[in-house]
């Protein structure tokens, strides 16, 4: 268990830890100089059964107390008797609730220097302050550094509270928040921090943030013994291979995956009750997330009024990128009164947005990301979204086996990467078939709708949706055209007459002239190509050159024997003729179709692929 001390500047921590462990965590010169802790100190005792993590106690240092308090532990409340609660001892409080502790004891120090009327009086103090607070019913211990037996009932306390704290163990991959880093001669670099998630062995490979570099663990000491791994809750230590200890530092992450770097997050904001203004929209604040610190501005999502106490959904919007996951704890203090703001709760994160930071459609998806588990999460968004899995992912900080877990349960449509509900995923195929119907009855001489043309469909599942529409033989894909199974186009008698005719001919490599199919019917030519322009303008040809036409299709093929021939290299007039059986100037006609449609681009004398599709 680990014991995080909070309270007033020379109310006697280091001084308590110092009694309770016989270590002096008070590590630098200048501590010692001084008097004060300035950084954070650590020790440990019954094996490391116990830790105690010595937080600074003046306001100038709040960032390093900040750093050192993390959700899982056992809070250590030092208040001096002849001081009593003091400012800081209510900041320090008001700390430890937002992050999260919600176990604690309170260590009366000092108690020889006042009588016992003082003693009663400060007790009655402190219960005031911690009324409603996770520490309303924690027991106030009377101690002196002058009488070690005062010791003992606190010690009893505490390792009372570690044989029954309880650690949140979820399934979720390992991450550290970087407090300290050096050298150790033989071993090399050193980081040490509070594992917030997951579990990690010696060897595994790890990511830094914010550089993205991997490194191998070479050694792990958790609580100050040596380990063969390290799980959420304990402080650790780990050697680790791969990087130049000059761009590791404090408030950087170790994670068994590369961590995103989102410069916004959704929060939860819980104002505590003693900040003397109100939140107005871009109020500059201090962001403190584990060890990590950047500055940036709170953005209200309800901007007719400023935020007056209470708690609200907002926008943290920060300088400097942060790794947050769904369920972290952030602390913000406002950058002008140099005060604790509040606390917030992390409910999504992203780089940028998709929509207007108001919009109707952007609230709605995060009160999805607001629920109480990446579950019921999924489960909402699904019905009403496609889901980047590996972006949900991230957010929620799952991994891949959890996340295939859960959409198997919710029984996800999955499209590689994307997720839809089936109620989703049936809505978009009946949206699909509409359109092509309703688009063939309004115009009976249309030979369908082109995929862009299709506007009501979710844009990442439209050709998925089309596609499965075409195997089920609910349409038909014709020349890049989508319509009806059963759609016959309505011509005018004439041209039923030459398109039955026509059609057979033209399903060739190499169609005839106008020339050449007015000879052969006897027709006049100018007669051939009247009735051919108005087959294209009903899209059933394509006007390939001055006298030649090609159905649709046959360009189709055409298309995918040119991508065949491009796959190694350009390809001339001349592959194209040879693999083709097409005469050269047929040849130089189709080529120059595809150079204006944009599918192929001339390089010289060779041609080289632009696209996929014609």
């Amino acid at each position: 268990m680990i014991v995080t001390l909070a309270g007033h500047v020379d109310h006697g921590k280091t001084s308590l830890v110092r009694a309770l462990s016989g270590v002096d965590t008070d590590r630098l010169l200048q501590e010692k100089q001084r008097g004060l802790t300035i950084d954070l100190g650590f020790a440990y005792i019954d094996n490391g059964q116990i830790g105690f993590v010595d937080v600074p106690g003046h306001q100038k240092f709040i960032h390093n107390m900040v750093a050192g308090v993390a959700s899982n532990q056992h809070a250590l409340m030092v208040i001096a008797a002849d001081d009593g609660p003091m400012p800081q001892s209510k900041e320090h409080l008001d700390i430890l609730s937002l992050v999260g502790i919600r176990s604690g004891v309170i260590a009366l120090t000092k108690a020889d220097r006042v009588d016992e009327q003082r003693l009663l009086e400060v007790k009655q103090d402190i219960q005031q302050m911690v009324h409603g607070t996770f520490l309303q019913d924690a027991a106030i211990v009377p101690t002196s550094i002058e009488d070690p037996a005062s010791m003992a009932p606190l010690l009893e306390r505490l390792r009372d509270a570690s044989r029954v704290h309880q650690l949140d163990v979820q399934e979720k991959p390992f991450r550290l928040a970087i407090d300290r880093v050096f050298t150790v001669k033989g071993a090399g670099i050193v980081v040490t921090g509070t594992v917030h998630s997951g579990r990690i062995t010696v060897d595994d490979t790890l990511f830094h943030f914010p550089s993205g570099s991997a490194v191998r663990v070479r050694g792990i000491r958790t609580q100050d013994q040596p380990a063969g791994a390290a799980a959420a809750g304990d402080r650790c230590a780990l050697n680790i291979t791969g990087l130049d200890l000059n761009t590791i530092a404090r408030g950087h992450w170790l994670g068994a995956e590369s961590q995103p770097h989102f410069r916004e997050a959704t929060v939860r904001l819980e104002v505590i009750a003693e900040f003397p203004r109100a939140i107005k929209h871009w109020t500059p604040v201090h962001i403190y997330h584990a060890t990590s610190h950047s500055t940036g501005r709170i953005a209200l999502l309800d901007t007719r009024k400023a935020m007056s106490g209470g708690s609200s959904r907002v926008d943290l919007v920060c300088d400097e990128p942060l790794p947050f996951r769904q369920g972290d704890q952030l602390i913000l203090r406002d950058q002008s009164l140099d005060l604790t703001l509040g606390g917030a709760f992390v409910c999504h994160a992203q780089t940028q947005h998709s929509d207007r930071r108001r919009s109707g459609t952007r609230l709605a998806r995060l009160d999805c990301y607001s629920e109480i588990s990446p579950e019921s999460s999924l489960s909402r968004l699904a019905q009403a979204h496609v889901v980047d899995t590996q972006a949900f992912r991230a957010v929620w900080h799952l991994t891949e086996s959890s996340m295939s877990a859960l959409t198997e349960k919710l029984e996800m449509q999955r499209f590689g990467g994307l997720v839809c509900s089936k109620a989703y995923w049936l809505d978009q195929i009946r949206r699909a078939y509409k359109a092509v119907e309703q688009h063939q009855k309004a115009n009976s001489s249309s030979p369908g709708l082109r995929e862009n043309q299709i506007k009501a469909l979710d844009p990442s599942l439209k050709q998925h949706v089309l596609n499965a529409l075409v195997q089920a033989n609910k349409l038909r894909n014709q020349g890049g055209l989508y319509q009806l199974p059963a759609l016959e186009i309505e011509l005018p008698a004439d041209l039923e007459i030459v398109w039955k005719r026509l059609a057979p001919t033209l399903r060739v490599n190499q169609v005839p002239s106008t020339g050449d199919i007015a000879k052969q019917w006897g027709q006049p030519q100018q007669l051939i190509e009247t009735q051919m322009k108005a087959l294209t303008k009903r899209k059933l040809l394509v006007h390939l050159a001055t006298h030649r036409f090609y159905l649709p299709e046959q360009l189709d093929k055409l298309a995918l024997q040119v991508i065949t021939l491009a796959a190694e290299k350009p390809f001339s007039v001349a592959e194209f003729r040879d693999s083709t059986g097409i005469g050269r100037n047929v040849a130089i006609e189709i080529l120059e179709y595809f150079d204006r449609r944009g599918f192929t681009r001339r390089q010289g004398n060779a041609r080289v692929v632009l696209r996929t599709k014609l």
